[in-house]
């Protein structure tokens, strides 16, 4: 339906072209009828309204219709006989040959040409939107015309006008930040040295207003076949934010990297196959390998508790995205053995299987364990034994009765203390406050319990006693003494002591791996909420108990995640890392990890729970940071066409997102192997790519390559890799990283200027073409001039032939006269062949006046026709210029024609032609044409040059705008002004030459 729709619209357009060349035939035809201007000149007159049909319209069907019409034209109304659709003659049977073939040809080259300028357009503004997206410009040197020429884009990189261009090389340098202008002019310099490095070079700007840029700019330079550097092409590329980006990334990852290492855990990044891909400082630490040794290394090389069984089941539970926990042992480098607590957490990575492990030592805390254990089996022991010692003792509290358990370790001597009171024993050795307190009990005839004596021991420590005793009354009622046991409480005040120094090594534990210790009742009530000391934004002490964690107003989770959490509670399971959000007072918010178990007492009865938590708010910014920085990574990588790899000789190591959109894979799948992606280079380019890989890798050296590569769906782009290869110690390859830069737009944009460039040589060649056809008259004078001179004298040296005797030396200069004739008719067809010919431009020094006196001679006839007198002024001497001597005839010839043209308007006051050569500084020679026309209108000076501009009846405007690009080419200036006191003066400058010596 859009094609049908642009042919409808088409419709009118080609109705309206043909309808004009109809009108334009039928009234050439009638006027040149009546003019009787015969078969040739009509046919000429004809091509022309072709010519502008073809650049009015867009159709080439319409233009080659009308061209066979006029065909017809001429056979019916101007070829003998008239009126009839036949020929005679055989002059006008080529001529219309020669017409129909010339009218053909200017149509489509006239359409060809229409249709790329509009293409080209185009182009050129898809490139200059992509290049302002992408920071993208180029820029380019001619060594041969000292011109530089710079794309919009690096005009606003560099903060500069186009006006700012001249002596751009000296002004380039002064805007270079002054660190690297020595650098970058090295870099400009080397690449120009025949052999030197390609120029590739990253430099700081200052823009005229200050503002700093980084930036990356690459060329190439075209040598002739002598060696010296024709033109230097080149793209720059404005990374300012890509460098801010890496350098933040940069941080990020070494903010990430102190916070792991410095973490008193082990982190250990596993892949599928459990083999270790990162490890933290503290892992090294605890294995006493190094990083690069551990790298490599499976979980099964220092795992001894580690079975594939195991591992199968670990796997299964991390593909289903749940967290594992164990208790396990780890195997030191040295031999030994230490217990961990293993963590384990997955994630995806562009598709594969990745897990997180953290590897607790929990020796501290088995060893904590162990001896709580083994202080309350003494204190079990204790409690099953009761006592040591049985007493009895008088009304003045003297032992009366005394009976050691058996066995019992340090017991005094069988009676040794009977008839003796408590204080008088020698080894008993209370202090005096407590001696006190005691007698004050005893007078007073008061039970007492668990008062501790301290006795020394034979090996020099001491033993301790607590005695407890009851008052003994007779039947009236009369006190008679004291009744009591005492238990050996030593190992109970060791294993006290023991106690609280277990406790505090495990309080220490405690706060040293986690903020806050909890324990809740069956309703999941609070019941105990401890933080570690100094913990910054701690909720006031108490404020939490007899509350359960869902009803905190500072705590923060999903539904889902509570209702999770509800249900493990409910099935009174274990849970492990369930995370929180906790408000704090100026806003934010902190993170907390929390675990727990169920606690059963002896008979399984549930009673709670007990938990600690950990602050994880430093891990979260951490972690949110990397991602950030991921994500402006693979935006700049997208904006700049470019991306990174890794890789080595066997296969693909690492693909950024940017790359699986470049080469077309699809990520989901995995990254593809090395052998896919040589299948989808360029079959012209994929030995040459393994070559240079693996000269590269042979020599130990950084590599820059261009290829193509061909997508399944038959997309050709070009690709540009920098690479840098790393080698181990042994000299073996590790790896090789590299970024690679789609410069698919950047090659489509040379090609078109080439395009555009042919473009201009076709269009000054049918320039010289229609030239040509206005000078045939006097062309076909300056021919038959020398050829009727020979015909006279060859007619003389026949008559000096009939004499008797013949004159023989008469007949010697007749034929020497016909020969010279001879040579200037053939010298006049040369000169006119080499100026109509499609030849490209030939660089050579030439003497400019001789040039000029060539193009007078073949406007000879047209000048007399126009009745103008011409006066030169040329310079003495040799004006000798380096350039295109056809294109420069080109120029003097066409100026010379519009000023002709320009007065024969003129019908009072002489016409006259003023051509003149002189020196201008600096280095140079001025070339001016003037005329006594009616002159040009000063608002109308500069658009003179304009393409398509014409102030003429029958021109198409673009003879001076092809002048203008042919004196621009040869590092000139071509410009007009008014002439006094009438016409016009065409002026152009060019640089003299210099002769090689």
């Amino acid at each position: 339906m859009e094609i049908a729709h642009k042919r409808t619209r088409r419709l009118p357009a080609v109705a309206a072209q043909f309808l004009l060349g109809i009108t334009g035939l039928a009234l050439i035809t009638f006027v040149c009828f009546h003019l009787d201007f015969g078969v040739a000149r009509t046919g000429f007159v004809f091509v022309i309204l072709i010519a502008l049909v073809s650049l009015l319209g867009s159709s080439t069907r319409a233009s080659v219709v009308l061209s066979f019409l006029a065909a017809a034209c001429l056979n019916y109304f101007f070829a003998p006989p008239l009126f009839e659709f036949r020929i005679d003659a055989q002059d006008d049977i080529e001529r219309i040959a020669v017409f129909l073939t010339t009218s053909l040809v200017v149509s489509v080259l006239t359409s060809k040409l229409k249709r790329s300028e509009n293409e080209l357009r185009q182009n050129q503004s898809k490139l200059q939107k992509a290049q302002r997206i992408a920071h993208f410009g180029w820029w380019e040197r001619d060594f041969t015309t000292k011109h530089v020429s710079l794309s919009d884009e690096v005009s606003r990189i560099f903060g500069v006008q186009p006006v700012d261009l001249p002596e751009w090389h000296g002004r380039w340098l002064d805007l270079i930040h002054p660190e690297d202008r020595a650098r970058a002019a090295e870099a400009a310099a080397a690449a120009l040295r025949p052999g030197g490095p390609r120029y590739d070079v990253e430099y700081r700007v200052v823009r005229p207003d200050g503002t700093p840029r980084v930036i990356h700019s690459q060329g190439d330079v075209t040598w002739d076949d002598s060696g010296r550097a024709l033109r230097q092409f080149g793209v720059l590329h404005d990374i300012t934010e890509l460098k801010q980006t890496e350098r933040e990334l940069r941080a990020s990852e070494a903010r990430f990297r102190t916070l792991v290492d410095h973490a008193s855990d082990a982190f250990f990044l596993y892949n599928e196959d459990a083999t270790v891909l990162d490890v933290n400082r503290q892992a090294c630490e605890s294995l006493g390998y190094r990083r690069d040794e551990l790298i490599g290394m499976t979980a099964f090389d220092y795992g001894p508790d580690l079975t594939p069984e195991l591992l199968l089941r670990i796997r299964e539970r991390l593909r289903a995205g749940k967290t594992v926990t164990y208790d396990g042992r780890h195997l030191r480098k040295d031999g030994t053995v230490f217990p961990v607590e293993v963590r384990i957490r997955p994630f995806w990575h562009e598709g594969q299987l990745l897990a997180v492990s953290l590897d607790r030592d929990i020796t501290a805390r088995k060893r904590a364990e162990d001896e709580l254990r083994a202080s309350e089996e003494r204190f079990r022991t204790l409690v099953q034994f009761s006592f040591d010692v049985y007493w009895e003792s008088d009304a003045q509290h003297r032992f009366t009765r005394q009976e050691f358990a058996e066995g019992l370790a340090d017991a005094p001597a069988p009676g040794s203390e009977i008839g003796k009171t408590r204080w008088e024993v020698p080894y008993l050795q209370p202090d005096e406050e407590g001696w006190r307190k005691h007698r004050e009990t005893l007078d007073a005839h008061l039970p007492f319990r668990d008062f501790e004596l301290a006795r020394p021991a034979p090996d020099g420590g001491k033993r301790y006693v607590s005695v407890s005793g009851l008052p003994v009354f007779d039947g009236a009622g009369r006190f008679i003494g004291y009744r009591g046991v005492g238990r050996h409480i030593t190992e109970r005040k060791r294993a006290e002591d023991e106690l609280r120094a277990s406790e505090e090594r495990f309080r220490t534990v405690v706060h040293f791996s986690f903020e806050v210790y909890w324990e809740t009742d069956t309703q999941h009530r609070f019941t105990r909420v401890e933080y570690a000391p100094g913990l910054v934004e701690a909720p006031v002490s108490g404020s939490e108990i007899g509350k359960r964690p869902w009803e905190l107003r500072n705590f923060e989770a999903d539904a889902e995640a509570w209702r999770k959490h509800r249900e493990a509670l409910n099935a009174r399971l274990p849970f492990r890392d369930f995370e929180v959000a906790r408000r704090t007072p100026d806003g934010g918010k902190r993170y907390v990890s929390v675990s727990g178990l169920p606690v059963f007492d002896e008979s399984g009865d549930f009673v709670g729970y007990r938990g600690a938590g950990r602050d994880i708010t430093e891990r979260k910014k951490a972690e949110e940071a990397l991602r950030r920085s991921e994500a402006y990574l693979a935006g700049a990588q997208k904006l700049s066409l470019s991306a990174a790899f890794a890789h080595n000789l066997k296969e693909n190591l690492y693909w950024s997102e940017g790359l699986y959109r470049i080469w077309g894979f699809d990520p989901s799948r995995g990254m593809p192997s090395r052998e896919a992606c040589f299948q989808r280079v360029h079959p012209d380019d994929r030995d040459r790519v393994r070559q240079v890989v693996e000269e590269a890798v042979r020599q130990k050296q950084d590599y820059t390559i261009e290829y193509r590569i061909v997508l399944p769906d038959g997309t050709l782009k070009h690709l540009r890799s920098i690479c840098h290869p790393s080698y181990s110690p042994a000299g073996e390859l590790v790896e090789v990283v590299g970024t690679a830069l789609d410069v698919t737009e950047r090659k489509r944009a040379q090609e078109e200027h080439e395009r555009l460039r042919q473009l201009e040589a076709d269009l000054a060649h049918l320039n010289r073409l229609n030239v040509m056809g206005e000078l045939t008259a006097s062309l076909a004078h300056e021919i038959l001039h020398p050829i009727a001179t020979a015909r006279n004298n060859a007619r003389a040296g026949m008559r000096f032939l009939e004499v008797s005797p013949p004159n023989l030396a008469e007949v010697m200069e007749a034929l020497a006269c016909v020969v010279k004739d001879a040579d200037r008719a053939k010298d006049i067809v040369g000169r006119v062949r080499d100026h109509i010919k499609k030849a490209p431009p030939r660089m050579e020094l030439f003497d400019l006046n001789v040039a000029i006196d060539e193009v007078l001679v073949m406007v000879r006839n047209a000048i007399e026709n126009h009745r103008v007198a011409v006066r030169t002024c040329l310079m003495e001497g040799e004006a000798t210029v380096s350039g295109d001597r056809v294109q420069l005839q080109q120029v003097v010839l066409n100026l010379i024609l519009n000023a002709m043209e320009a007065m024969s308007s003129v019908e009072e006051g002489a016409r006259e032609l003023s051509i003149s050569t002189e020196l201008s500084q600096p280095n140079g020679l001025l070339v001016a044409i003037s005329d006594s026309g009616p002159g040009i209108d000063p608002e109308h000076l500069d658009r003179v040059f304009a393409p398509f501009y014409t102030t003429k009846t029958s021109g198409i405007g673009m003879g001076l705008s092809i002048c203008r690009s042919i004196i621009d080419a040869h590092r000139g200036r071509l410009w007009a002004e008014a002439n006094r006191p009438r016409g016009a003066i065409f002026q152009f400058t060019l640089p003299a030459g210099v002769e090689d010596s």
